[in-house]
């Protein structure tokens, strides 16, 4: 699975699944792409992990993801227990456009587009008949509509959307903590943000472990069973998101770049970067100049 997805937003920019029903074969995986995301969870149970901290995902979740943030969301599901969710998932820029008739809530949206969230996850225990509201009335009818009445649908429910999350969720968004991520979890979030503050040394699991005074086999069976993944694939994915940036935002050599992420092999960089995106460092760098 590549970890930069192109949804290709250019072409179709708002994409929406309403209570769309997955029923097995959600393993969960690492990936970022373009536009922005809202996941509401109609019913399941999973976790995400995003901004290095995993939190618990249950009936009446909303999940947000803004554009090309790193985030894995894992739900246990099998006919017996369906996963249940709404998608949304939109290029910013055309929705902004549609907004200038309202400008706080424009304001606000741009907020939520550039500005960092301080809590990504919502837990509306609370009923929320609006938001309700709009999300049935578009299962009944969103799927019977032309593309033309889906897309002219789509954005009269995201104006909609934004004003309820404006006035009922700006606080929580900006500054108010969600549910604590459970305690046993502590371990494994200390884990991640070491390892993103030391990505540009060469990484050795008995000098993390000794750090946390714990034993190397403890810390890799807690960290695979919290994320799903082992610490090294784990940090190949932090490495080749941050070889991506710096690949777009610098003009440092691909070895320099390796240097920088703590592979001191380029060919092995190389190698972990075709894997993980489809082309090579330097592919990727001559697509970005094309593009531009």
């Amino acid at each position: 699975m590549k970890l930069i997805n192109d949804l290709n937003l250019m072409k179709e920019p708002i994409q929406i699944k309403f209570a769309h029903t997955i029923l097995n074969g959600f393993p969960g995986y690492y990936h970022s792409h373009q536009g922005m995301e809202f996941l509401y969870v109609h019913e399941g149970e999973g976790d995400i992990l995003i901004n290095r901290k995993i939190y618990e995902v249950r009936p009446n979740t909303l999940l947000y993801f803004q554009p090309y943030q790193l985030h894995r969301v894992r739900m246990n599901v099998s006919p017996s227990r369906p996963y249940t969710r709404t998608k949304l998932t939109f290029e910013p820029s055309v929705i902004d456009s549609k907004m200038s008739f309202a400008p706080g809530l424009q304001s606000f949206f741009r907020q939520m587009w550039k500005q960092e969230i301080t809590e990504p996850v919502l837990y509306i225990d609370d009923p929320q008949p609006r938001l309700e509201s709009i999300i049935n009335e578009n299962i009944k009818h969103y799927h019977t509509m032309e593309y033309s009445q889906q897309q002219e649908a789509a954005v009269l429910f995201l104006v909609e959307f934004f004003h309820i999350l404006q006035t009922n969720f700006r606080t929580a968004l900006f500054g108010q903590s969600a549910s604590p991520s459970k305690r046993g979890l502590h371990l494994t979030e200390i884990v991640l943000e070491w390892l993103e503050d030391h990505l540009h040394e060469p990484f050795e699991l008995d000098r993390l472990a000794a750090v946390l005074h714990v034993s190397k086999h403890h810390l890799s069976r807690l960290f695979k069973q919290s994320t799903g993944n082992t610490i090294t694939e784990y940090l190949t994915i932090i490495r080749i998101q941050k070889a991506c940036h710096l690949l777009e935002s610098t003009e440092n050599t691909v070895e320099h770049i390796a240097q920088e992420l703590g592979i001191t092999n380029t060919s092995y960089f190389c190698e972990i970067f075709r894997k993980s995106i489809g082309t090579t460092p330097l592919q990727y760098r001559l697509a970005l100049l094309e593009r531009a």
